[in-house]
């Protein structure tokens, strides 16, 4: 879809009729940096680099410097210089924006992000355009330069898949804490059942057992600590 003058995305339909290589790539201007890691998954995988090409206010955020080296051309450069403050970012992703909740929302599915602010004068719409150009033309480009070697390919498959793994840990430790919580629950009814049909004497020598069993166990697990 032709963005306007708003925030725009382009969904590449197949992503394996698309015929290139996953990755993640952007460019932002520098006022938009932190927000961006913090609110979107996909540019928390990347690193930041300054480039010298680039205007001071603009930094790229890859995956690997390869990638930067075939994606930053001359023209992209140009047209970034030329949107001036306008320009906010433009980013190439096949991750999911929102950090996933489950392995499966891992999958790759490529999209093209750009995000510019509203001219106020007919001099800025006329500056922008040439970014605006290039985001409607950029799966041809990215047929073309977005090949990376196998070395590549499998440095940034290693890195998501050490992404997956702490997924994994998160989701795996989180069903754990609900078994333990529930296995806690079943245990408290058990016990004030079995504490409701005792007298107020058996009840008390319950409750004092209880307690003494809970000082023991707490005692043994500082000695432990220790």
């Amino acid at each position: 879809p032709v963005p306007g003058m708003l925030p725009g995305t382009k969904e590449l339909a197949g992503a394996n009729k698309s015929h290139y290589d996953n990755f993640v790539f952007a460019i932002v201007n520098k006022d938009c940096m932190k927000t961006l890691r913090d609110d979107r998954y996909d540019l928390s995988i990347t690193s930041t680099k300054d480039h010298p090409k680039l205007p001071i206010w603009a930094t790229v955020m890859p995956e690997a410097h390869e990638i930067t080296e075939a994606m930053l051309t001359p023209e992209l450069i140009a047209a970034v210089e030329s949107a001036g403050d306008n320009f906010e970012h433009l980013i190439i992703t096949d991750q999911p924006i929102n950090k996933p909740e489950v392995v499966e929302e891992c999958v790759s599915k490529k999209r093209v992000y750009l995000s510019m602010k509203l001219p106020s004068t007919d001099a800025g719409y006329a500056a922008c355009l040439p970014i605006f150009e290039y985001f409607l033309s950029i799966t041809d480009r990215l047929v073309e330069k977005a090949h990376w070697t196998n070395l590549i390919n499998k440095k940034l498959t290693a890195a998501r898949e050490v992404q997956k793994n702490k997924l994994q840990k998160v989701i795996d430790a989180e069903k754990e804490e609900e078994h333990k919580l529930e296995r806690e629950r079943i245990k408290k009814i058990k016990r004030d059942a079995e504490l409701k049909k005792l007298s107020a004497k058996d009840q008390k020598k319950y409750l004092e057992k209880e307690k003494e069993r809970e000082m023991k166990k707490s005692m043994k697990k500082g000695t432990v600590k220790g």
